[in-house]
């Protein structure tokens, strides 16, 4: 007896959890502008991974990635309110924690500027993982020869041209979100874009040159 009064119990507990994973991002959204905590929570867990990633790209230190994915959450959670359910929550996602990891890089760039006594030095900021493109099939030794490179080069592409490569090809983000997120023309996206590519070859080939590999 009690074990079949235990059966619509756990059935209604495994309903109420695929209802909340049908619910969209823009829903949740809603509900966690009302306060809602179990929707702040699901929220977190579908994005916690993704912001993660990019902050980690971005600042290539694990303790600062962890500080910036725990900072944009609870900014998410105090301004939900500013929200417009309208648009994608992805794209709103993107461009919050966009503007905060870089809002940091500047001031921590700044700062060493100062420390350093000059302002005139470029901090290099930003972490990849090696794209697809660049794997190499050969061994496990080269692929991680060229992670690395590819780290390297993109570690010293220009901010905005960073920015774009990272939306694009890590996060995989199409042209018109990524415009969004950066608060730019679809055009300059895909010339940003374009010319971070050009750029990040380039500059591979030269390190692939100075290392005396074809």
């Amino acid at each position: 007896m009690r074990e079949s009064g235990n059966k619509p119990r756990a059935g209604a507990v495994l309903m109420a959890a695929g209802e909340r994973m049908a619910e969209s991002d823009e829903a949740l959204m809603v509900r966690v502008a009302a306060g809602d905590a179990e929707a702040f929570a699901e929220i977190v867990r579908r994005y916690e991974a993704r912001a993660r990633r990019f902050c980690y790209r971005i600042f290539r230190d694990t303790q600062d990635a962890e500080d910036a994915a725990q900072e944009v959450f609870l900014k998410l959670f105090r301004h939900a309110d500013l929200y417009q359910p309208t648009g994608r929550f992805q794209t709103w996602f993107y461009r919050v924690l966009g503007n905060l990891c870089f809002d940091r890089l500047r001031f921590e760039r700044r700062r060493a500027a100062v420390r350093a006594g000059t302002l005139d030095g470029f901090a290099l900021d930003e972490r990849h993982d090696a794209s697809p493109r660049f794997a190499g099939p050969e061994s496990a030794a080269m692929d991680a020869e060229q992670r690395a490179a590819v780290r390297e080069a993109v570690h010293g592409l220009p901010e905005r041209l960073r920015q774009a490569l990272v939306l694009r090809e890590f996060d995989g983000l199409k042209y018109r979100e990524i415009a969004e997120v950066m608060g730019v023309s679809l055009s300059e996206v895909k010339v940003l874009i374009h010319r971070g590519r050009k750029t990040l070859a380039r500059r591979l080939a030269r390190m692939l040159a100075r290392e005396g590999r074809p």
